[in-house]
């Protein structure tokens, strides 16, 4: 947790500078959660972690240079780039079309209040500077835009900070934040939905499971840094009774699995898995499988080093790293989940959809069921670790059809 604070203090600034230019840049700002990224630098000033002058100038500043590269980036290709390739990244051409009339008519207007639009921030000033827009216009809307939404941004950021520290006394710091987390990702559902009509009904369950185990895994947070651990007791009870119960047959079974399923050897699977689905240009399914490999391992070094969890003493293998979450469980169940979750949709027998289903559980379970045996984890290790996994690949599979929606149909 300490070596976190570290790093916010001394480089917070220069990335939520970076992220602010990124995030108002064409194409590459369509895929950073910018403005969430800002909201949360907020938040961090009035836990005292960044200073409030300092944030609010490098955030106006990154916003401001984003802009100013989207309005050259316009200037140099012009609108048929974002009539050729706009509906890759969210744009259609009758969204482009009525921006351009916008633009035509009121371009200090839309500058400004396209800001606080997060599918025409990364686009409207490169369609300013398609569209001609003078330069001496331009730096007088940008300025005022990049200033007034850093600063508005940072201070909702700041307010909720301020809700947070009441809050949080009474239904813990983690658990709080997951119900705002809970409250905006139904909001996004169903903001998207009501718009486009593209969740089919088995994603409202898949949205059931994303909000669950979000729970469950700042539950397990939570509980961390709680100074009365709930599960402290149960985690003691599994590690003696893991003890009593060990076998040597037992021991090397579960030395194999813990091996064989590995976060590596999974990474490598993934990469055999993602290759084929290159070579058959089934690009959907390629990137799922990448995203959510990819967010497993930044979620799981990230989550260890804010806990920093000593692992059991009496673990039968050796091990190194914190302990909580589990990458075993994070990354196995992230694996087998996506594997169930391809194959079924090219499996016509229901029989043979639920033997996928048993397999794919009954594998996740047990790589996770030999971390614990081995007391190499504490069992909520492995309940965050398959919460945190859970969360993350049911969270692409909504992400996925949102983008096939958009890429593919």
């Amino acid at each position: 947790m300490e070596f976190l604070r570290l790093i916010l203090e001394h480089g917070g600034y220069w990335i939520v500078f970076v992220v602010s230019v990124l995030e108002a840049t064409p194409v590459v700002g369509s895929f950073i959660p910018g403005h969430t990224i800002v909201f949360f630098s907020g938040f961090l000033a009035k836990l005292g972690i960044l200073k409030l002058l300092p944030l609010m100038f490098f955030v106006s500043l990154g916003a401001i240079c984003g802009d100013i590269i989207g309005y050259k980036l316009g200037k140099k290709y012009g609108y048929s780039f974002l009539e050729k390739y706009g509906h890759r990244f969210f744009i259609k051409k009758n969204y482009i079309e009525k921006i351009k009339e916008i633009m035509h008519m009121h371009s200090g207007k839309a500058l400004i209040l396209s800001r606080f639009n997060p599918i025409a921030r990364p686009f409207t000033p490169y369609l300013a500077g398609a569209g001609g827009v003078h330069i001496k216009k331009f730096w007088i809307f940008n300025i005022l835009g990049g200033i007034s939404w850093a600063v508005s941004s940072i201070i909702i950021g700041y307010v909720f900070g301020a809700s947070y520290e009441i809050v949080s006394r009474y239904v813990g710091r983690f658990i709080f934040i997951a119900i705002v987390l809970s409250i905006l990702i139904i909001w996004g559902y169903k903001y998207i939905n009501n718009r486009r009509h593209i969740f089919a009904r088995y994603h409202l369950f898949t949205l059931g499971i994303n909000i669950a185990s979000l729970y469950v895994f700042f539950k397990m947070l939570d509980d961390s840094f709680s100074e009365k651990s709930v599960f402290a007791q149960l985690d003691v009870w599994f590690n003696l009774k893991m003890t009593v119960i060990q076998t040597p047959f037992l021991t090397e079974m579960m030395f194999f699995v813990t091996n064989y399923f590995s976060p590596l050897n999974i990474t490598i699977f993934t990469i055999i898995i993602v290759a084929v689905l290159a070579y058959k240009k089934i690009w959907d399914n390629f990137f799922l499988f990448i995203s959510s490999i990819g967010a497993s391992a930044v979620m799981v070094t990230f989550v260890k080093y804010l806990v920093e969890r000593t692992r059991p003493e009496n673990a039968l293998y050796l091990d190194t790293g914190y302990s909580f979450p589990s990458g075993h469980a994070v990354f196995s169940i992230v694996f087998f989940c996506l594997l169930f979750y391809i194959l079924q949709s090219h499996t016509k027998r229901k029989f043979a959809r639920e033997i996928i289903g048993l397999v794919s559980i009954f594998s996740f379970l047990i790589i996770g069921f030999s971390r614990v045996y081995l007391n190499v984890h504490w069992f909520s290790d492995v309940i965050g670790g398959f919460s945190l996994g859970l969360f993350i690949v049911s969270g692409l599979i909504l992400a996925r059809k949102i983008i096939y929606d958009n890429v593919y149909q």
